[in-house]
């Protein structure tokens, strides 16, 4: 097989970058291209497209309903992801729109049975059997421990009673779906840009949505604010992931951060600490990536502009968010109190943990936690009630033992580990900030959020560019390819 010369990857416009390595700052993006992508102005027309609908959708939204118009979007990004199987680019601005929308369409729009909570499931899983060649040749070490994470999760199955065994397999299959995301950005490796506009068109979404849903927030159905929280959370994800790919100058730059300090100022409002805390964390790996001091200064500068007028025009929200941090702060209240009952659950999970430490079985908790009965050192939250463990480690330790647990610190960890093996290509920032994203949001949340595992996706496909392959479709991304052949990434110095 012939092996294709490396190009740089370009960093502005339509324009790739040609010419030896450039050894302008040490965090340069290192990245994948073959060769110089065919159409990228073609790629720049559907994101516009996309960006352009979306404004329209919301726009419309103000006179017809949230709801409407989040059943719009969700139709053209099923439509797009289903399309992206012809024309994989698309496909992944699609599948980031249905990422993003997940925390509130699933609750708002797919309800009933099932379909619920798995109809994007259903998709990627899908996805995953028509592309199982490419899933099976995964080679870097976050997929091969996601698939260990899988395989335990799915044998704790075997372990939970008829009446806990659907919340069993959901766990099971919100995991698993992290590698039909996977088959989505493994086109991205081949065009840069494609990663800068899935922010952009994420960021947007999830911006002028959360305004409408504010808007609009008391005459809609009740939504979880932790789960929530997710909608704008998931679009700072996808701009984080796009940051180091914007066009040269502060212009492509400028536009990712007021986006993401918008989609800030929403998590902020909904209330909730944890996903405050995992966006504060995305939010300071922007500012440290961005190279120029005077575009840091100008950036803090917007948020505070931002800040200010998301407080004027929420005013009410913005009160219920300050006392909910204050509350978290407060050294008079109790422990229990300061947490919302988290720390009772946590405590519980060890306590589960140490009667069973191979675990009770994936879904088990709820019934483990009405049998554990009283214990002096738990306050009596929720005491004799079903309740779920909301933390994807104390659920895990509790469910799946040693052996689960293990697997999800080192899936967890290995972001980092990565990071730091490639750090010389520009990859440590993003690995550390994985590894930073699901070490906090597992404290505060599960796996049912599908803004998690887009992130991991797009972070394994970023870390992992040499030992990704990926089987080409004719004239996919490229002229010459014939069906079937197989390449491999190389890195490169941008």
């Amino acid at each position: 097989m012939r092996k294709r010369d490396a190009a740089p990857v370009p960093r502005s416009g339509d324009r790739p970058a040609t010419g030896p390595a450039s050894a302008q700052g040490g965090d340069h993006v290192r990245a994948l291209l073959f060769q110089t992508p065919r159409n990228v102005s073609e790629l720049d027309r559907w994101a516009i497209a996309f960006v352009v609908f979306i404004a329209l959708a919301w726009g419309a939204g103000m006179v017809a309903g949230f709801q409407a118009s989040l059943t719009i979007l969700t139709v053209a990004g099923f439509l797009a992801a289903i399309f992206g199987l012809h024309k994989p680019l698309v496909g992944l601005l699609g599948i980031g729109m249905l990422c993003t929308m997940d925390a509130v369409s699933r609750v708002l729009l797919l309800t009933g049975g099932l379909l619920r909570w798995n109809t994007l499931n259903y998709w990627l899983i899908l996805v995953i059997g028509l592309n199982l060649t490419f899933v099976l040749r995964l080679r870097d070490i976050q997929s091969r421990l996601a698939l260990v994470f899988v395989l335990l999760l799915t044998l704790g199955l075997l372990l939970v009673d008829r009446e806990d065994l659907e919340t069993g397999v959901m766990s099971v299959l919100n995991v698993v779906i992290y590698f039909g995301i996977l088959v989505y950005f493994a086109p991205g490796r081949r065009n840069p840009r494609v990663w800068y506009l899935q922010g952009i068109v994420s960021g947007t979404l999830a911006a002028l949505g959360s305004f409408v849903y504010f808007l609009q927030k008391d005459g809609l159905p009740y939504v979880n604010p932790n789960a929530w929280s997710y909608f704008p959370l998931t679009a700072i994800f996808s701009l984080s992931l796009g940051y180091r790919f914007a066009p040269r100058g502060w212009r492509g730059q400028a536009l990712s951060w007021v986006l993401a300090v918008a989609n800030l100022g929403w998590v902020f409002l909904s209330g909730s600490r944890g996903s405050l805390l995992v966006a504060l964390a995305c939010m300071l790996f922007l500012l440290l990536t961005t190279r120029s001091v005077s575009q840091r200064i100008l950036y803090v500068a917007v948020a505070l502009g931002i800040a200010l007028i998301t407080i004027a025009r929420f005013g009410d929200l913005n009160a219920d968010a300050v006392h909910r941090i204050s509350k978290l702060l407060d050294p008079q209240e109790s422990f229990a109190a300061r947490t919302s009952g988290r720390s009772d659950l946590a405590l519980g999970a060890w306590y589960i943990f140490r009667d069973h430490p191979m675990g009770v079985g994936t879904g088990g908790f709820a019934q483990a936690w009405i049998n554990m009965g009283y214990r002096q050192s738990l306050s009596g939250f929720a005491y004799g009630r079903e309740m779920q463990a909301h933390s994807g480690w104390t659920k895990t330790l509790a469910e799946n033992g040693v052996p689960g647990f293990l697997a999800l610190l080192c899936f967890v960890g290995s972001f980092a580990v990565v990071g730091w093996k490639r750090k010389q290509r520009g990859m440590w920032p993003i690995g550390l900030l994985a590894t930073s994203v699901y070490a906090l949001a597992f404290m505060s949340t599960d796996f049912a959020g599908k803004g998690l595992w887009f992130f991991a996706a797009g972070a394994t496909t970023l870390l992992n560019l040499r030992v990704l392959t990926v089987r080409e479709r004719p004239g996919a991304d490229g002229p010459g390819r014939t069906k079937g052949e197989t390449v491999r990434a190389e890195e490169i110095r941008a």
